[in-house]
């Protein structure tokens, strides 16, 4: 039975971005979970699983898309989480990104924010992360220990989520003007111990201390987003074994799955109401992109290096510029995983660059047709379908090197 949040509690998170439960789980939950991060950090199935644990000052990362332990992932569809996950979101929700961080003593704190303006705290929304390039997500972090001062204590900055605001680039997307470190309030302890639930905001600023302490420093910091509010950077893949650890009803948690490589990435670039498609070897049109050079569709930031080899692929053939894209959809065949982006020019520079008898622009009348010719691959055309009709809450995504550079 799933947990709901009092009135007291739903204004807490509005007026602070986060709200934190005591005492949520029993100590049973907590030493199965436990035993599961340390299971998987002792047999280095893990982030720096090559430093032998317990190595003094380091962070060691589980990632749950690689994991197939039920005494760790039953975490993530427990209904202490679940139920406040999807009250706070304003509706169904899935899995992101789910992460255990364990750090051995010594290991240092938190770092700065991308951006620059603060050397320890930071926001997590990022338009260059699969998890943090979602409008509308959050953390649900459980300690594992008390994150005392000596252990390191999580600090947050309460109102911070206020100063970072969305703003429409169109009707489709939109974009954040994220806060700076000087807008924010001082970060404060949020004196979290064993066994509690936290809460924290897409747009709260926050910052973990360095392990001072002898033991080691660890918990959960999942990441969950409405279900209609996909990363602009485009999901993370879980594995079919982590799907399949999961029960058949927390199976919704995580709709992206797949074992297959990353293999290509296309773009719909869209301007007054038309696509722009590019010849293919078979005497048809598709949707110009490029081939991936990725091998793990699981490991981290995948999707943003995807970005950033599609944006170098349409300057090199095409001719344009792309300063943004934002997730579409995925279509799987032996291959690989096919991703699929959009870019709105409302300016009309990618007309104003692409010309010749590799290329045609065609509007919503014109798809059936080619559909019906066996001219257009049917797949472009659902994704083509999907940008034009589906309303989602869309973000743009954008590739490291892109973001730091506006940093």
């Amino acid at each position: 039975m799933s947990t709901s949040l009092t009135d007291e509690q739903k204004q807490a998170w509005a007026d602070d971005g986060y709200l934190i439960i005591r005492d949520t789980f029993s100590k049973a939950e907590l030493d199965r979970v436990a035993g599961g991060v340390l299971r998987a950090v002792k047999s280095g199935n893990c982030l720096n699983g090559n430093k032998p644990y317990p190595t003094p000052a380091t962070m060691y990362t589980v990632e749950g898309q690689y994991q197939d332990d039920p005494d760790l992932l039953f975490i993530a569809e427990h209904p202490a989480v679940l139920g406040p996950v999807e009250e706070l979101l304003g509706g169904p929700a899935c899995l992101s990104a789910f992460i255990s961080y364990l750090k051995t003593p010594g290991a240092r704190g938190t770092g700065g924010d991308y951006q620059g303006s603060h050397p320890t705290g930071h926001c997590d929304y990022k338009t260059y992360q699969q998890a943090g390039s979602s409008l509308n997500w959050l953390f649900a972090i459980i300690p594992l220990v008390d994150l005392d001062e000596e252990t390191g204590p999580l600090l947050l900055s309460p109102g911070s989520h206020k100063k970072s605001r969305i703003v429409p680039v169109n009707e489709r997307v939109s974009r954040v003007e994220r806060a700076n470190a000087s807008d924010i309030a001082p970060l404060v302890d949020a004196k979290l111990r064993r066994g509690d639930l936290a809460f924290m905001s897409m747009f709260t600023w926050h910052e973990g201390r360095a392990n001072g302490s002898d033991h080691d420093r660890f918990g959960i910091y999942n990441k969950y987003r409405a279900l209609d509010a996909p990363p602009a950077c485009g999901p993370q893949l879980f594995s079919e074994r982590s799907y399949d650890t999961l029960s058949e009803e927390g199976k919704r948690l995580m709709p992206h799955h797949s074992d297959l490589p990353l293999a290509e990435a296309r773009l719909i670039v869209e301007h007054d109401g038309t696509v722009l498609l590019s010849a293919d070897d078979h005497n048809g049109w598709r949707l110009p992109g490029a081939p991936a050079s990725i091998d793990s569709p699981t490991g981290q930031s995948v999707t943003s290096l995807l970005i950033e080899q599609l944006e170098v692929e349409l300057l090199d053939s095409v001719g344009v510029e792309i300063p943004w894209m934002t997730f579409v959809a995925d279509y799987s065949d032996s291959n690989g995983v096919r991703r699929v982006f959009a870019y709105s020019d409302d300016e009309g520079a990618s007309e104003e660059a692409v010309s010749g008898q590799g290329f045609r622009w065609v509007d919503n009348s014109g798809i059936s047709p080619l559909i019906e010719a066996e001219e257009l691959d049917r797949e472009d055309a659902d994704a083509i379908r999907r940008w034009w009709e589906e309303r989602c809450v869309r973000g743009t995504g954008e590739s490291p090197t892109r973001a730091k550079q506006r940093a």
